[in-house]
């Protein structure tokens, strides 16, 4: 059965995902590692000097996921830039690629398998242009 996360209250379906999914999946010290990694930066992304309300996890050991909160404060050019950043560090560290695009998560027999972007896939799956936290999590 795939993963649940305890997302707190304020990150409701409506929240933006960046989803980064990667060209292989990670051991479950890579996962750990990856997951304090996005934990210390959410604790400390700002946007123009305010604090984003945001969190991060590794989903099934193949993708590195950042949710921001956007109603108070929203992510800007700079912002993001710092994701892509910290992603870049970490896929480094990790020997990954976490960028390349056409890597996607299919849903098969309730395991999330690492897959090629093909438009007609007809089975759930989650792509680096996910966008929504609820467009994620509901699959």
């Amino acid at each position: 059965m795939p993963q649940t996360y305890n997302i707190a209250p304020q990150f409701d379906e409506n929240c933006r995902v960046w989803v980064f999914i990667a060209n292989r999946k990670l051991t479950a010290t890579e996962s750990a590692w990856a997951q304090e990694q996005l934990l210390a930066f959410t604790a400390t992304w700002q946007t123009h000097g305010q604090d984003m309300n945001a969190t991060g996890f590794v989903f099934d050991d193949l993708a590195l996921v950042l949710v921001a909160n956007e109603a108070g404060v929203k992510a800007s050019g700079c912002s993001m830039d710092k994701i892509n950043h910290r992603i870049k560090a970490i896929s480094e560290e990790l020997g990954i690629d976490l960028f390349n695009r056409m890597n996607t998560m299919i849903l098969e027999d309730e395991h999330w398998q690492l897959g090629r972007f093909d438009a007609a896939e007809t089975r759930p799956c989650i792509t680096a242009a996910t966008q929504r936290l609820g467009d994620l999590l509901s699959v």
